[in-house]
């Protein structure tokens, strides 16, 4: 048994035993419904919706053209490999994710990585490292951690895969992106990343989040890690969100960010 499987096995032993302990110390509810003694319970649960059908080949987005790709990835191919996501952003997955992101709720880590376990075993990716988005050291300061590497290190242990939080580092601080359209996101995180060269060359890089919303920040992050060496990038969120319509022509306006990168 490699030391790096020996290291998963107690982190997920480890991680287990502590939140069994807090539940019993600390008896959680539903972040849902207040149900008593579950994080989410499975009443909520059986209602996330997954997204997994008519599903856009490279970026993941739900789609109803027969050319299996949406027409910002025709437009304007992303440089990602491909980006998936378990379920819509909505009803009880957006309650989770809020609970763990400005909540505390940090058992809902290990709840939300559980089905990305799933998705990447039914991928078919080759995946060396597993990489959390970054975030800055002031917003880092602020929460007292990072929301996407509670889900990523969780996943990479289940996945027997080396974690890492120093390969892929935000560099400039950034506004928050929740009133921004498409431009001005993809101008937010212009620079914003910086990947180590030594460590990635040639390696296979799995990017975790807990949202997806236009791709700005994923994109971004995959341009720092392939300037770096890395050979295939593949990133993944809990949650993607889904415009009421299938996307038009927002891939003209991400286009001409992209240019200027």
């Amino acid at each position: 048994m490699t030391e790096l499987t020996l290291t998963n096995n107690l982190l997920l032993k480890m991680t287990s035993l502590f939140w069994k302990s807090m539940d019993w110390l600390y008896p959680p509810r539903c972040c849902n419904c207040d149900r008593r003694g579950f994080v989410l319970c499975n009443e909520c649960y059986a209602e996330i919706e997954p997204l997994s059908k008519n599903l856009c080949l490279k970026c993941g987005y739900p789609i109803h053209s027969r050319s299996g790709l949406c027409e910002d990835c025709r437009i304007s191919p992303p440089p990602y490999t491909q980006m998936r996501a378990w379920a819509s952003h909505s009803g009880p997955v957006q309650k989770a994710i809020q609970a763990l992101k400005y909540k505390r709720n940090l058992a809902l880590g290990m709840t939300l990585a559980m089905p990305l376990v799933e998705l990447v075993n039914n991928s078919g990716w080759q995946i060396d490292i597993v990489v959390p988005i970054p975030l800055s050291r002031t917003r880092m300061r602020t929460r007292g951690y990072n929301q996407a590497e509670l889900i990523s290190r969780y996943l990479a242990a289940s996945l027997n895969i080396q974690h890492s939080t120093n390969k892929v580092k935000r560099i400039r601080n950034t506004s928050t992106q929740i009133d921004m359209d498409v431009n001005k996101r993809f101008t937010n995180l212009l620079d914003a990343f910086y990947a180590n060269p030594a460590t990635l060359k040639k390696k296979n890089i799995l990017v975790i989040d807990d949202v997806i919303t236009t791709g700005a920040t994923m994109q971004n992050c995959t341009k720092a890690l392939l300037k770096a060496g890395a050979e295939n990038i593949y990133c993944m969120s809990v949650a993607r969100a889904i415009l009421r319509h299938e996307k038009r022509h927002k891939g003209l306006a991400s286009n001409s960010a992209l240019q200027s990168l």
